[in-house]
């Protein structure tokens, strides 16, 4: 599921961006600021870059709405998501930001197949975000981030995705 609803809401945005500020390239990427290797991962640069930077469980039960053994039950998840600001000019970086925070507050809830995602304005202090950075190995981008509440996550819709595994290691023997 997670690998549904950041796309769509990357997408989103990007109409939203290009429709605001008339671009003539998609002003939005999905991806992570830094490759694993240390370099920049984003080659081209005047970017909205999107980056999923923390999964955590919504709620208290960590067996979804159901108790021990009620493994059919769907788990909520909140999405954490970063929306950095990657311009050559810095008034861009603003401008881009600027028009990202507004996109959320205009448009704060997604449906997306039968689930509804909220977006939420997470407020992160100097401290929070100097790890933020700190912990994606990247120098500071002016950037905003936001919670995106709740995500189902059931094994189901899971599995529909993922093709099945054929033959097996045992067999090869």
């Amino acid at each position: 599921m997670i690998h549904e609803v950041i796309p769509i809401i990357a997408d989103e945005l990007n109409d939203y961006l290009d429709a605001k500020f008339d671009t003539s390239e998609d002003p939005v990427i999905l991806s992570n600021i830094l490759s694993q290797d240390g370099s920049i991962a984003v080659r081209e640069e005047n970017k909205m870059i999107v980056s999923l930077i923390n999964v955590e469980r919504d709620g208290s039960n960590p067996y979804g709405s159901g108790g021990p053994g009620m493994g059919d039950m769907p788990i909520h998840v909140n999405l954490y998501v970063l929306f950095s600001a990657y311009f050559t000019n810095y008034f861009e970086s603003l401008k881009f930001l600027s028009g990202t925070i507004g996109f959320f507050q205009a448009n704060p809830s997604f449906v997306i197949e039968s689930d509804t995602v909220l977006a939420e304005l997470h407020n992160v202090d100097f401290r929070e975000m100097s790890n933020i950075w700190a912990g994606l190995g990247a120098k500071y981008m002016p950037s905003v981030l936001f919670r995106f509440r709740t995500i189902s996550m059931d094994d189901d819709r899971i599995n529909d995705e993922i093709p099945p595994v054929s033959g097996s290691i045992i067999d090869d023997y």
